[in-house]
């Protein structure tokens, strides 16, 4: 095992290296982990309820963003 006095007496450079490969070690290994225990996606099947709103609605667009402020 390494212990941190041994560490000390590598270069910055080459300490900041190592970090780095860890890092993308790590990277990889999350990615492979989250993948492995990620169950596959199956879309829900849903039905549309139709409802009545008692009357007939008009829907102008203009008016509404113009409430929005985005025209």
């Amino acid at each position: 095992m390494v212990d941190l006095a041994q560490i000390r007496q590598v270069p910055i450079a080459e300490r900041i290296q190592i970090i780095e490969l860890i890092l993308q070690s790590l990277k990889q290994d999350m990615r492979l982990n989250l993948a492995r225990d990620k169950p596959p996606f199956f879309p829900k099947p849903f039905r549309v309820r139709q409802f009545d709103l008692g009357q007939e609605v008009h829907i102008d667009r203009d008016t509404i963003y113009a409430e929005r402020e985005l025209l």
